[in-house]
């Protein structure tokens, strides 16, 4: 890197994990990680800003979104949504999208875009947790299963079953029914990774949403989530290495844009 280009710094804060984002002002991306949140959205913050090396650190700008950017949002330049920032980081790294889909640790999102330019619409679950990475990770734990071997479960052969309850409470009960009937463990999985497809898919109607798909978020990483939303939107869902990191870039992205009107 030269000694005149700029770093701009973006950081999304979410609920299960950090995540930080360095580019350079030709919008390339030079540094990147992942951390579990800890205790609280600052410390998190300060756990991300330990990791840059120090060939990085004369940040121009930076900008925080996710879960904590209130928490943290007077520790960065800027601070911007999470609908804003995934769009921007998505429609950079993959320009043809039309439609995004973001499952994260406890919400989930679809955003559409208008010819490639603005965001045309929206819709956001924050409330109900069911449909979102820790209800997989709850369900898995009662089944048996790491979410790393649920990540990559082949279930294209799997008939689901029907979970009645769209609550996450209820739908524990009857995962552990099904678990007492000894419901083979690839089926239960399959058919949560159904709830949560449905549970988004549902969601999405409103928004009219369109082929190019691209999922981010760490249910992105799921591949039995992206199966079966896949069989709903009778279409591929994209996704790439970098997915979790797409509401970070977008942040620095964000810090870029604002320091360029100033």
């Amino acid at each position: 890197m030269e000694s005149s280009d700029k770093i701009f710094c973006g950081i999304d804060i979410g609920s299960r994990t950090g995540k930080i984002v360095l580019i350079n002002n030709k919008k390339e991306m030079i540094f990147s990680e992942i951390i579990k949140t800890v205790a609280s959205a600052a410390k998190t913050y300060a756990g991300l800003t330990e990791l840059i090396p120090e060939n990085l650190k004369n940040i121009t700008a930076s900008a925080v979104t996710g879960y904590g950017r209130e928490s943290t949002k007077t520790m960065t330049d800027f601070s911007a949504t999470e609908i804003t920032c995934h769009y921007l980081g998505v429609l950079h790294a993959h320009p043809e999208i039309k439609t995004i889909i973001d499952i994260g640790g406890q919400d989930s999102k679809v955003i559409t875009i208008d010819n490639h330019e603005r965001i045309k619409d929206f819709a956001m679950n924050d409330r109900c947790a069911a449909g979102t990475g820790r209800f997989l990770e709850v369900m898995m734990e009662r089944i048996g299963f790491s979410i790393e071997e649920f990540a990559n479960l082949d279930i294209s052969e799997v008939e689901p079953v029907k979970i009645n309850s769209t609550c996450t409470v209820f739908a524990e009960s009857e995962v552990i029914s099904m678990v007492s009937r000894d419901v083979p463990q690839n089926v239960i999985a399959s058919s949560l990774a159904r709830m949560v497809a449905a549970n988004t898919f549902f969601m999405a109607r409103k928004t009219r949403p369109e082929a190019p798909f691209f999922m981010s978020g760490g249910v992105s990483r799921l591949a039995p989530v992206r199966f079966h939303l896949e069989k709903l939107f009778g279409a591929e869902i994209k996704t790439d290495k970098f997915s979790q990191l797409m509401g970070a870039l977008g942040a620095a992205l964000f810090a870029m844009k604002e320091t360029e009107k100033k």
